[in-house]
């Protein structure tokens, strides 16, 4: 148990109590526990990754340092710990921070006295914490695993946010099923918890799905568990945990099961997969699937990948130019020409 997603748990414990008597409190504590529990994947990796600058451990210790804002801990987290933040769920985040900032500075407490505006929070909430306990319970299990009855119970006690939403999902009852009439999918909202999230069918089992109360996007593949054969959903992170048995597999295991190229004696040294992503700097993770090339770490799809014309290696982003400035693993023939002038 460490100090810092102790403290992640009271502040999130905290805003969930204060959201009906205190929204200014609800939110700025809400934001707080977001910040700690990132802070505190950085801390499990190495205390100094906390710091703006210039770590000094004895400073550390005595509380006498600047600690990394937002957007450098999400640079931290994907550069460094190599386990980045979700764009949906960083987009999420942000959100509950630039509201945060919004309360500190300009609240005023009748800003909250219609219904609508409470709603609104209710929503912002219910998507960041869902987007959280995907990382704290599936991307970063290994790390937040004793904490598993904690957040469990925090998802009780938000229950009480989604009757806010109540209101909103009965008035769509009628759209809903017209549109289920009319061979509509919808499932039920990993946010909310409604059955009003629209699905549709990205490529294959790629799927993603919006839902109409609280706005919530989810993108997901319908991944086979290997060990017990059920189908469980393999979210953005490049970490997998079956529903069912709770079996995990991580990155490289994805994209051996997922490759849809087969290798021969023949074409082994024609291979481009798997490739690298330019878009969360995965190493390996884009594969071949559905005559098309999608990333297993940050699910994105691409319609062709091409080679680094420096080091050869191969990848779904520009590689114009690319003999002299690199890839995301060279620095191409300039790099090779500075190390010679060192």
């Amino acid at each position: 148990m460490t100090p810092l997603t102790n403290n992640a748990i009271d502040f999130l414990a905290w805003a969930i109590e204060d959201f009906k008597v205190q929204p200014k409190a609800s939110i700025i504590n809400f934001y707080t526990a977001v910040e700690l529990f990132l802070k505190a994947r950085l801390m499990h990796e190495h205390w100094s990754l906390v710091v703006a600058k210039d770590p000094d451990r004895q400073k550390f210790e005595a509380g006498d340092f600047t600690s990394v804002s937002f957007e450098m801990t999400c640079e931290r987290l994907q550069k460094v710990v190599q386990s980045p933040v979700p764009d949906e769920a960083r987009k999420n985040f942000d959100t509950v921070r630039k509201h945060r900032n919004k309360m500190v500075h300009f609240f005023h407490e009748a800003d909250f006295s219609s219904g609508p505006k409470i709603e609104a929070v209710a929503r912002e909430q219910l998507r960041a914490w869902h987007d959280l306990q995907q990382l704290l319970t599936v991307q970063w299990a290994n790390v937040f695993q004793t904490y598993r009855q904690d957040f469990n119970e925090i998802e009780r006690k938000l229950k009480g946010h989604r009757e806010y939403l109540r209101a909103k999902f009965d008035g769509l009852a009628p759209r809903i099923a017209h549109e289920k009439a009319n061979k509509a999918v919808f499932r039920t909202c990993g946010s909310c918890g409604f059955d009003a999230a629209t699905q549709i069918e990205i490529l294959g089992a790629l799927l993603e799905s919006e839902c109409l109360v609280c706005g919530y996007h989810d993108k997901w593949l319908d991944f086979t568990c290997t060990d017990c054969g059920e189908v469980s959903p393999l979210r953005d992170g490049g970490e997998f945990r079956c529903e069912h048995c709770g079996c995990t597999a991580d990155g490289e295991m994805i994209a051996d099961t997922l490759n849809e190229f087969s290798v021969t004696v023949d074409n082994y040294l024609e291979s481009i997969v798997p490739a690298n992503c330019s878009k969360c700097d995965g190493y390996h993770t884009v594969i071949e699937f559905k005559s098309r090339y999608l990333c297993v770490s940050c699910l994105f799809v691409s319609n062709e990948l091409s080679s680094c014309e420096y080091c050869g290696e191969s990848s779904n982003g520009n590689m114009e130019d690319s003999y002299l400035s690199g890839c995301s693993l060279c620095e191409g023939s300039a790099g090779g020409r500075r190390d010679k002038d060192d």
